[in-house]
Parts: C-alpha cells; sequence; structure tokens
C-alpha cells in the first residue's frame, strides 16, 4: 500500500462542496458519540458502527446530509467507533467532538476516482485540477482517496495497493549524524545541514505572525462586547495566522525532506544516530521554543523512512552515550563537555582540536554498542 498526497486546485463551487462534505462527515462523527453515551448508559452495552450505520441510513435525513457520499459518512462513523474502542481498551483518551472551524478536516471517498497527469476525478465532485501535475500515478487503480483542508488549503491523499520490490543494501561508506539546535545536522564526512529556522525567509514569516498574534489580541479585547457581526476581522486575522503556520510548518518539512534525500544520495552502509529525550528536552522551558521549531521527532521519522526506502542500516545508540564528550583519535573523555555553548575543544590526552559536532558524529559512526532500528 502506498499513498500520494499533493494539493488540489479547485473551483469556488468546488471548494463549497468540499467544505460541505467535511461538515457531514464532522457531524456524522459527533453524531455517533452522543448516540454511542447514550446507548452505554441505557443498556451497558456497546453500540457498534455497523448498527448505528444502518440505523441512520434507514432514517429519514435531510438533503445537505445525503449530498455527501455515503462512504464519507460510514467511514466517519467507523473511526468514531475506533476511537472509542481505544477508550475501551485503556489505548487512549476519552474521544474528543470535532467542531467546526478547526485547522484540519477530512472526508472519505472511495469508488470511481480516476487520475490524469493534471486532474483526478472524485465522487460527487468531478474533475479537481492538480497544483502538482505528474506527481500521483495514472497508471493503476487507486483503492481509495481522502480529501483535507488544512488551514484553507485542499489536499488529496489516494492510495493505492502496490507493492514494492525490496531495496537491495547499500553499498557506500558508513555515516554517523549528529542533530542539535545550532545545526539540524551534521554528518561525519563533514557535511553540514543549516537551521532553517535561523535563515531570513523564516524569520520574517514569524515576525508577520507576532505582529498577527498582537492584533488578534486587540480584536478580541475590543470586541468582546459587541455583536456577532463585528468579529469578522477578528476571524480574517485568525485565517491569516493560520496560513502563515501551515507555510512555516511547509517549509520546514521540506527542508527535512532535502536532507533526508542528500543522505539517500551518499548510499551509506549504514547511518548512525543518537536516541535524544526530546520529550525530556521540551521541559527546559529555554530550549522549549527552538525545539518545537526544529521538529525533531518528525526528522527522524523521515530519517527512519528514507533508510527503509533505499535499504540503508539505521543505527541507534543509547542517549547516555558521550557522543560530544568522547575523542574520537585517543577516546579520552571530557567530563567538561557539558555547557552547548562551547563548539570546539582540544583534548587534554593527544592535544587534537575538534568541532563539537563533527567530532560527535565521527564518534556516533564508530560506535559498537547500537541498536539496529528496523
Amino acid at each position: 500500500m502506498r499513498a500520494y498526497r499533493t494539493e488540489l486546485a479547485p473551483t469556488r463551487a468546488q471548494t463549497r462542496l468540499i467544505r460541505q462534505y467535511c461538515g457531514v462527515a464532522r457531524f456524522a462523527y459527533n453524531w455517533y458519540l452522543d448516540c454511542a453515551q447514550a446507548y452505554y448508559r441505557e443498556t451497558g452495552a456497546f453500540l457498534t458502527g455497523y448498527s448505528f450505520s444502518k440505523v441512520v441510513n434507514n432514517s429519514a435525513r435531510p438533503d445537505w446530509f445525503t449530498a455527501a457520499p455515503s462512504k464519507a459518512v460510514k467511514h466517519a462513523i467507523m473511526c468514531a467507533e475506533q476511537a472509542f474502542r481505544r477508550f475501551f481498551a485503556h489505548k487512549g483518551g476519552f474521544p474528543q467532538y470535532k467542531r467546526k472551524g478547526m485547522n484540519h478536516d477530512s472526508y472519505y471517498v472511495i469508488g470511481s476516482i480516476h487520475v490524469q497527469r493534471h486532474r483526478i476525478r472524485l465522487p460527487k465532485l468531478g474533475w479537481v485540477r492538480l497544483k502538482e501535475k505528474g506527481y500521483i500515478p495514472c497508471k493503476g487503480i487507486p483503492k481509495s482517496a481522502t480529501v483535507s483542508i488544512v488551514n484553507g488549503r485542499c489536499y488529496v491523499s489516494v492510495l493505492y495497493d502496490s507493492e514494492d520490490a525490496a531495496p537491495g543494501p547499500a553499498t557506500g561508506e558508513p555515516l554517523g549524524m549528529d542533530v542539535g539546535l545550532k545545526e539540524l545536522a551534521v554528518l561525519s564526512d563533514g557535511t553540514t545541514f543549516e537551521n532553517i529556522n535561523k535563515t531570513a525567509r523564516v524569520r520574517r514569516l514569524e515576525k508577520r505572525k507576532r505582529r498577527i498574534e498582537r492584533s488578534i489580541a486587540r480584536r478580541r479585547a475590543a470586541n468582546r462586547t459587541r455583536k456577532d457581526s463585528s468579529w469578522r476581522n477578528y476571524h480574517k486575522a485568525i485565517n491569516e495566522k493560520r496560513r502563515i503556520e501551515q507555510r512555516l510548518v511547509n517549509i520546514r518539512t521540506e527542508h527535512m525532506r532535502q536532507v533526508c534525500n542528500a543522505i539517500a544520495r551518499r548510499q551509506p552502509s549504514s547511518l548512525t544516530v543518537e536516541d535524544l529525550n526530546v520529550k525530556g528536552m521540551m521541559k527546559n522551558r529555554h530550549l522549549a521554543p527552538s525545539l518545537h521549531k526544529q521538529s525533531l521527532g518528525t526528522f527522524f521519522t523521515l530519517v527512519r523512512d528514507t533508510c527503509r526506502k533505499y535499504g540503508i542500516a539505521l543505527r541507534q545508540v543509547s542517549r547516555w552515550y558521550p557522543s560530544s564528550q568522547l575523542c574520537h583519535d585517543c577516546g579520552y573523555r571530557n567530563h567538561e563537555i557539558k555547557d552547548l555553548r562551547i563548539r570546539q575543544w582540544t583534548c587534554p590526552g593527544c592535544g587534537t582540536w575538534h568541532e563539537r559536532d563533527i567530532n560527535a558524529a565521527l564518534n556516533l559512526r564508530d560506535a559498537t554498542e547500537c541498536q539496529l532500528i528496523e
């Protein structure tokens, strides 16, 4: 199974239909939650999604509800049932209701889905143009599609039933990779990938975002005692803030994908990384904002997927491994290297001068006690 996700370029009428279908799926999700709780209080039994869907199909429904694809409604009900089952199995919290105006909204369709180079045909929407041409394969039959709205922009994710051949093992030189806040990643061969959050492009967007946040706060205080019609500019500012946030997410994710592609082009036989305690590091209020922007958890996920795709052995050392304190030449451990502000140091044992990140990457490359990540 493989999914292809890209952005849509719908017309205004198609955008209204997409929002309507997302609203129907959201309504069906919340409707099941209400009925499942009431059914459990009265009978003490669990209401299955299939039983609820059968009752809904045999009952009178308004026109706006039946206008949406039937599979979108059923899929929303089954997702709500799955959330309830996870709650009863103590694998998650109590299911939360979906509300209008969220950053992300979606619905699911199957059936007559056809793909061409520049457009895609979806049930009850017709042909919708694609912003990225040629990305979704035209050959093969799509199994399903998920249409979503993220911060005002429409996307489609198409699922294909394809089995890719297992990649052969990479035969290049092994690499070690040290990640951090000053630079996103430093490889043992000396390659450095910059922190995209320090570029002028990202700084301008963050400055613009802060300005809009101050405007939102002022408008909220000014409109607190006014009628609903006075909140129009407030909601416009909220939407503008979400668009900027989505743009920042896209810039950071694309940069991380470029780093993964650069690693894949080297075809290393193995890539060794460190098991960072990101959750614990986020408790430090001085590092938390920078760590949140760096998105190290997402970066490690992309690195793992890239290694699996290209046959690169991904090794992970313990979070207690002193990669920054060990001298790569003589093995001397310098316990004074604890402060992140120390970027270079000279080994007291052999006198070798070290650049902190490159030395750590070299130690990771040559580490013997590590775990192989599948």
